[in-house]
This record gives C-alpha cells, structure tokens and sequence, in this order.
C-alpha cells in the first residue's frame, strides 16, 4: 500500500511541474503572418515587419531583463510569405532600416549586438583588494541569437520569420528596405522590398 503521505508529496510535485510548464508554454514567442503587419507583396512573396519599439514589446519576445531600447538596439520582427511555386534563396537577403529623411542602416549581426551594451569601450584597469563579481551584460542572452531571422531557404508555400536588429533609435517614419531575394533555382533576384512600418492591425 502506497503511504498517504508520499502521495501527497507526489501530487504537489506533479502540479508544480504542470504549473511551471504552463507558464513557459504562455510565455514563448509566436510571430503573426505577415499581414497582420505594415507589408508589402510582389512576385507572389509578402514581406511584413514590425518595429518592437516599447518595452512591452520587447519584455514579449525577449524577456524583462534585455532592455534593447535602453542600448540603442531596436529589434525588427520580419515575416516572409512565400506563395510561390518556386523555393526562394534568402542567402544574401540585405536588410535596411530608413529613415523618413533618407538615413540608413544595416542590421547588426546577433552575435554583435553585446557588444554595443558596452558602446566599445575598454574598462579602465583597477586595482582592488578583492576580486569582485563582473556585472553581466544585459545584451548578453541566448533569445537574441534564438527569436533572430535565420532561414536561408523558403520552401514554395512555406514562411519564415525572425527578427533584425539595427543599432538606432525608432522614428516616425522609418521604413523597411530588403533586397537579396532570389529564385533558388535559377538564381534570378526578385523585386526589392521598401515599406513603411505602421502599427500592426492588432494595434489599431
């Protein structure tokens, strides 16, 4: 006979284990389809973005503690729709944030961004008694690399989504600019993408 005791143990156990998995499951990050989205389609491909530019936003995807607006870093949820018959290559896809006055900028590789929470500075050595604990960067986290856009190929009818990070402030006005897109067959490039980022449909 199982003792009353070790199957209470056992029951609470198991409920925090279910309660611990519902919150991880509440909290992973899903991206929309591309048109719930400011977007834009040519050629049979839809293309949809949306600047994470508030802290709530970013708190979604990327939890409390990387705080991107804070560096500088602002983070562009991307989707790609391809309703084509054809793959699509998005090997040397180029991605642009601009700005209502013409000002551009590339997008920072994942795994730089750290390095601009630190604004390339050298630390100034010190000397201490004791060695004393190295404070973390907080642009130093695994969901940077994980939520980034990273398909290469887009299988006919499938999608991809993922996010870009551009070191620079959100402005009115800023547009999306994409080129690089290309058959994955005969290699043949597709039109460029550039669209204005309003509110998604969820915020109107």
């Amino acid at each position: 006979m199982i003792p009353k005791t070790r199957f209470v143990i056992s029951s609470i156990t198991l409920t925090a284990m279910l309660v611990g998995f519902a919150g991880a499951t509440e909290n992973v990050f899903r991206a929309g389809r591309a048109s719930d989205y400011a977007h834009q389609s040519s050629d049979q491909v839809t293309i949809g973005a949306k600047p994470f530019d508030n802290e709530e936003l970013t708190t979604s995807a990327f939890g409390k503690k990387a705080d991107l607006l804070k560096y500088g870093v602002l983070p562009v949820l991307v989707v790609v729709e391809n309703k084509r018959d054809k793959a699509l290559d998005l090997r040397n896809l180029e991605v642009s944030l601009v700005a209502s006055d013409g000002r551009h900028v590339t997008a920072v590789s994942p795994e730089d961004v750290p390095f601009l929470a630190t604004s390339g500075k050298h630390p100034t050595p010190q000397v201490v008694p004791i060695p004393l604990p190295k404070k973390k960067n907080p642009l130093d986290t695994p969901s940077l690399i994980e939520r980034a856009f990273s398909a290469k190929i887009l299988p006919p009818g499938d999608s991809a989504s993922g996010f870009f990070y551009f070191e620079a402030r959100p402005e009115s006005g800023d547009k999306l600019y994409l080129n690089g897109l290309r058959d994955e067959r005969s290699g043949e490039e597709i039109m460029y993408f550039e669209f204005a980022m309003g509110p998604s449909k969820t915020d109107q």
